[in-house]
C-alpha cells in the first residue's frame, strides 16, 4: 500500500493566501476596465456628474479684479438681465421666448458676429460639464461656497468636471441656442450669488472680499 502525502500546515496556508490575492486582484483589475470604458474624460463628464460624490474644491481666488467671460472687443450684449425693479419697457427687452413662453433672463446674453473664446472670470474649479438639448454646452464654475458662474450656449467645450482653471483660462467657444436666433456665435454667462442670481454688470464691478 502506498504512502498517502499531505500538505504541511504553512504550504495549505500559503495556497489560500495566494488565492485570495488572485481573486482580490482580479476584481480591482476588472473594475479599473470597466470605469475607464464606461467613465472616460470626454466632454461626457456630465453623464456620471452626481453619482461619484467627490467634494468640489473650492479654489480662494487671488486676483483684484473680475473680468468679463470673453476676451474679444467686438462682443455685444442681446438681452440684458431681468431687472425686477426696472420700469416694464426695460424689463421687456430681458425676457427670453421660447415655445409661447417668456422668461425673465437670469444672466446677460453675449452675441457676436465671428465665434469668441469664453473664459473664465475667476480663479475657480469646473463643477459640471452638460449638454442641454436648448441652451447647448453649458459649464459651472465654483469658485467659492458663496459664488457660482454658469457658461451656456458653449459649442466647444475644453474644460472637464474637477479641473483646476485660472481667470482668463478658456473655458470653450461661442455657439448657439433655441431660445434666440438672431445670432450662431452667443454666450449667456449667469453669475449665482449665495444661491440667487444676481446681475452681472453689478458682479463685475464688486470687490473680491465682497464674494467670499
Amino acid at each position: 500500500m502506498k504512502p498517502k502525502y499531505r500538505l504541511k500546515g504553512w504550504v495549505v496556508a500559503c495556497i489560500y493566501v495566494i488565492s485570495i490575492g488572485a481573486i482580490v486582484s482580479s476584481m480591482v483589475l476588472l473594475g479599473k476596465t470597466l470605469k475607464g470604458s464606461f467613465y472616460t474624460e470626454d466632454n461626457l463628464s456630465y453623464v456620471y456628474h452626481g453619482i461619484f460624490e467627490d467634494p468640489v474644491p473650492v479654489v480662494k481666488y487671488k486676483d483684484d479684479k473680475i473680468i468679463k467671460p470673453f476676451n474679444s472687443e467686438d462682443v455685444n450684449v442681446l438681452k440684458k438681465y431681468y431687472d425686477k425693479d426696472a420700469e416694464s419697457n426695460v424689463q421687456e427687452e430681458s425676457l427670453l421666448f421660447y415655445q409661447n413662453t417668456y422668461m425673465p433672463n437670469t444672466g446677460i446674453l453675449y452675441s457676436n458676429k465671428e465665434s469668441f473664446d469664453v473664459v473664465s472670470v475667476l480663479d475657480g474649479t469646473v463643477e459640471s460639464v452638460v449638454a442641454d438639448e436648448i441652451m447647448g454646452n453649458i459649464v459651472t464654475v465654483k469658485h467659492s461656497n458663496n459664488l457660482t458662474t454658469v457658461y451656456q450656449c458653449l459649442d466647444e467645450v475644453h474644460v472637464i468636471t474637477g479641473d483646476l482653471i485660472k481667470q482668463g483660462d478658456v473655458i470653450g467657444t461661442s455657439g448657439i441656442n433655441k431660445l434666440e436666433s438672431s445670432s450662431e456665435n452667443m454666450l449667456l454667462f449667469e453669475v449665482i450669488k449665495g444661491g440667487e442670481y444676481i446681475n452681472p454688470d453689478t458682479f463685475y464691478n464688486m470687490k473680491i472680499e465682497e464674494l467670499s
